[in-house]
């Protein structure tokens, strides 16, 4: 009996401790989730440390007071006002001229902006959030910790749109930095006896603009950033008052009385406004009765009259009506349901509620959140409907040669749909997301409660003596051993549980190593499979001793599992197998770029079974390792990252040979992709039919560059570039001699006769 006990107990721990790690598990990944505002904090920190140097280094020299921002102001205005007199004694055209004017304007506007920033007199994108009614927390109650955590969600889901603007605002930035470099090396290399400038003064009004723009730029992330960090503390500062709160919870039933109290009292003003709306139903139905019998034929065949739109706006009202009525039945059932949620969490708060109830509350508040999430996506799709019919008729109440009265009534149509928005579908907005916190918190706090005991609970429900006797079933036996149901499970459990360590143990062995910034991924990799199998087999053979079981007991299956190995397992074993010999081997490692049998791609992830490439289409290839050993591999840079590419061309033979190759030269050494060494060189290949024919060699990196890309990209400054020397690249050619036969002269002679 002593012996049926502890098997028991051991299978009981055996749970435990899965449930513990299981738990531990979730909790880290909580903890990942509560890092994820500051790693994008760190990183957006990063992006604009980076830019300092390079705004500094292009606004030097850049006069940004405000003194003389202001003469610069009036001197742009002076230029705006006088543009077009000016464009027209420089000889711009009609384009150059509306650029010119253009630009004063935008230079205007990006001046001023950058004044009101500075001076304080401008509204950011998005403001800190306000939680003065939330700094000192008085009781450390239910609906204290359902503020604090409402207010978490809702200044996390501003954070969201400040990282959006922010990370918009950098690629901005970038971009006119870009632009600003390019200018200036332009008017650099003109001031240097280069190339002149079409038109200098558009050039440098151009550059002005460029660096104006980044500085503005600038100004509006560094302040955007201000208050991205004050939400940062914010949200950091009610995560540990939501801790401090939930040490000591109060949920008291005073707590709960005054809540489904407040909620009776919404339920009365809900039957209050129901009342009027039945009422304004009933009169807009009648209203639109009488509308309806005023219809002509016409009205009845789509022409826009009077009574026509008359028709439609009091329809608009008995729509607007009836949605008003189904949301505040919707609005009294979510009340109602949110009254038996505050009494289904007062239960589990004070440990009042069955086992098997709370497996039931969990499973319903999954559901119902599906549907609450399912009828938000209703009420905006109505939403979209409504803005396409306001569209609609605005478009119509906008031509002028609508009468009077028809506009009227198409601008009353749209004001009441604007009211459906307005009432209804913004109403439907703030009730349904608050009924899905409710269940959510239902459906955490039912989670929390299904607790290790409820689990003990539940096995222990059974008959002991019939899970004892069970147990104790004899499985098979042998020489100084037998086998047993209790022994078994012990086994099973302690190798699932070996499973879970010996990933736990590789994981953490590969962390470790990725610190050292010498070891390849490829290498780490292999490390943490072998050590993951090491693990694995020898935790099950401490489970086999542990419940005294030989491995002579599993000699019966030997026999079976080599037939299993021969046959249905064979592929299994020689990817396996193959797997180990190409990470031993290592033709190639990861982030290597290999051909084999025709897919292309970079190397993702070498696994014990299969590789994954990485194709350039994007997609994701799993090829069995064997496939490697089988197959030939080209591998693009094993030893060295660098391909060349060979670029053709062609042009007319009555061009300048060498001024075709010096300008190929230029085009290639312009692209920032294309090596210096090896250098680029060009080749006067030969005289073709049709063309002088040239060819271009250049080298790439593939870890950084697609070939295909830079390809294009020097073909498109090719053209550009032939198209502005006026080189031509010339068509197929060819000259058809017609031959006039002997019959075809004695026919002309006959018809001559």
């Amino acid at each position: 009996m002593t012996h049926k006990k502890f098997l028991s107990h051991s299978i009981i721990i055996c749970i435990l401790i899965l449930i513990s790690a299981f738990e531990a598990f979730g909790a880290e990944t909580q903890d990942m989730a509560a890092d994820y505002v500051t790693r994008i904090q760190n990183e957006i920190s990063a992006d604009i440390s980076r830019l300092r140097v390079s705004v500094e280094k292009e606004l030097e020299g850049f006069t940004l007071a405000s003194s003389d921002i202001s003469r610069r102001i009036e001197e742009l205005t002076a230029l705006s006002e006088r543009a077009s007199d000016d464009a027209a004694s420089w000889g711009y055209t009609d384009d150059e001229r509306d650029h010119y004017s253009h630009t004063l304007s935008e230079m205007i506007t990006t001046y001023s902006s950058y004044t009101a920033i500075i001076q304080g007199h401008t509204i950011t994108q998005t403001a800190s959030i306000d939680i003065s009614t939330l700094q000192n927390i008085q009781s450390p109650d239910i609906n204290t910790s359902d503020n604090l955590r409402q207010e978490i969600s809702r200044v996390s889901r501003n954070l969201d749109v400040q990282v959006f603007y922010l990370q918009s605002k950098i690629g901005k930035l970038k971009l006119e930095l870009g632009e600003a470099s390019l200018l200036q090396k332009q008017l650099k290399a003109a001031q240097e006896g280069g190339e002149a400038i079409k038109r200098p003064r558009m050039h440098i009004l151009s550059l002005e603009n460029a660096r104006i723009n980044a500085a503005l730029t600038r100004l509006q992330v560094l302040e955007q950033k201000k208050i991205f960090d004050e939400n940062v503390l914010t949200i950091q500062r009610l995560r540990r008052q939501l801790a401090d709160i939930q040490n000591r919870l109060l949920f008291t039933p005073e707590i709960l009385a005054s809540n489904i109290e407040a909620l009776n009292a919404r339920l009365k003003e809900i039957s209050t406004e129901m009342k009027a709306a039945r009422k304004a139903l009933e009169s807009a139905n009648s209203a639109l009765r009488r509308a309806r019998n005023s219809l002509t034929s016409a009205d009845l065949n789509g022409e826009l009259t009077n009574a026509s739109s008359l028709f439609t706006y009091r329809r608009s009202r008995v729509t607007y009506w009836e949605y008003m009525l189904t949301l505040l039945n919707d609005e009294g059932d979510l009340v109602r349901e949110i009254q038996d949620v505050w009494q289904k969490r007062y239960d589990l708060f004070h440990d009042t509620t069955a086992g098997n109830e709370i497996w039931k509350i969990r499973d319903e508040t999954q559901v119902r959140i599906t549907e609450l999430q399912r009828q938000l996506e209703s009420a905006r799709s109505m939403e979209d409907s409504t803005i396409h019919e306001i569209n609609s008729a605005q478009s119509l109440a906008d031509s002028e040669e609508v009468p009077v009265e028809i506009k009227q009534n198409l601008l009353r149509t749209i004001s009441s749909r604007q009211k459906i928005i307005s009432d209804i579908v913004d109403r439907y907005e703030t009730l349904i997301p608050n009924s899905v916190f409710y269940q959510r918190r239902l459906n955490s706090e039912a989670n929390d409660s299904l607790t290790t005991l409820r689990l003990a609970e539940k096995v222990s429900s059974f008959s002991k003596e019939t899970v004892m006797n069970f147990l104790d079933t004899e499985l098979w036996q042998g020489e100084g051993y037998s086998v047993t149901v209790s022994k078994l499970v012990i086994a099973i459990l302690v190798f699932l549980s070996s499973f879970f360590l010996s990933s736990l143990g590789s994981n953490w062995i590969k962390r470790k190593m990725i610190k050292r910034e010498k070891t390849s991924i490829t290498a780490i990799n292999a490390i943490q499979r072998i050590t993951f199998y090491i693990l694995w087999v020898t935790f099950a053979l401490i489970a086999l001793n542990i419940v005294k079981i030989p491995l002579t007991a599993f000699a019966f299956m030997g026999g079976a599992f080599a037939v299993g190995i021969g046959f249905g397992m064979q592929n299994i074993f020689n990817n396996f197998i193959s797997g180990f010999i190409v990470i031993f081997s290592r033709p190639f490692k990861v982030d290597d770029i290999i051909d084999v049998a025709g897919t292309q791609g970079k190397v993702q992830d070498i696994g014990s079974r299969s590789t994954t490439i990485k194709t350039w289409d994007g997609f994701d290839v799993i090829l069995p390792n064997r496939y490697f050993l089988e197959n030939t591999v080209t591998n693009w840079t094993k030893s060295d990252p660098k391909k060349r590419e060979v670029l053709k061309v062609g042009v007319s033979y009555d061009s300048d040979s060498r001024k075709v190759e010096k300008l190929l030269m230029e085009v290639v050494k312009d692209h920032s992709k294309v090596l210096n060494d090896p250098a680029p060189f060009v080749i006067f290949r030969d005289f073709g039919d049709d063309s002088l024919e040239f060819e271009v060699y250049y080298w790439f990196d593939l870890r950084t560059a697609s070939g295909v890309k830079i390809s294009s990209d020097i073909r498109h400054h090719i053209l550009a570039v032939f198209n502005r020397e006026g080189i031509n690249i010339p068509y197929p050619q060819r000259d058809v001699h017609i031959i006039e036969s002997k019959c075809d002269n004695e026919s002309k002679s006959e018809n001559k006769a």
